[in-house]
This record gives structure tokens, sequence and C-alpha cells, in this order.
């Protein structure tokens, strides 16, 4: 679901990543939201959708391996008070999302 752009932060982008399997978006949203931005010029939400919902389905994709498809998609919306500010903080995000998928990569067994 898209938020609201807010007046003090005008600007805005939304990505959905989709992974093999909601544990990966779970653990993936986990380990990035810890942080908090810092200062106020930018704001950073985390949530995970249904495959169906990423694609702008109106009803959730069924399966029979829930694990496989619901809620395998992880979402960031990220707004600024600038454009430089969202650029920057998307640059960053991208960053540190590729360490947890060479992560991913490197030592996950399942």
């Amino acid at each position: 679901m898209s938020k609201p752009l807010s007046t003090s932060h005008p600007y805005k982008c939304e990505v959905d990543i989709t992974f093999p399997t909601a544990r990966h978006a779970k653990t993936c949203m986990d380990v990035l939201s810890v942080d908090d931005e810092i200062g106020d010029r930018v704001v950073k939400s985390f949530e995970l959708v249904s495959i169906g919902q990423a694609a702008g389905s109106a009803t959730s994709v069924q399966s029979n391996n829930d694990d496989i498809k619901d809620f395998a998609v992880m979402r960031v919306c990220i707004q600024a008070t600038e454009a430089k500010m969202l650029r920057v903080s998307l640059s960053t995000f991208y960053d540190v999302l590729n360490v947890v998928l060479k992560c991913f990569q490197e030592f996950d067994s399942a």
C-alpha cells in the first residue's frame, strides 16, 4: 500500500524486492530496518507484501507452498525533503542491500 506523500517530505521512492522465500524477505527487512536515518530529512519504512500485492493485484497470490509465495516481497518506501537526499539514501540502501544478498549467497544453507 502506497503511503501518502508528506508535505515535509515531498520526494518519494518505493522499491519492491522479491526474494525466493518469505524467510529471506523477513530476514532482510529485519537487518535493514534496525538503524534509523540520521536526522529528519529522510524517512524510510519497510513492509512485507505478497507477490500479488507487489504486482498490483487486488488479491494475494494463493499457493500450496506459503513460504515461497506469500510475503516474499520486501517493500521499502523512502521519503525525503530534497531530491538529493532521496538519491543519496536510495544509493546507500542499494549498497547495504547488496551486502545482505551476498551474505545470503555465501552463508544461507536453505
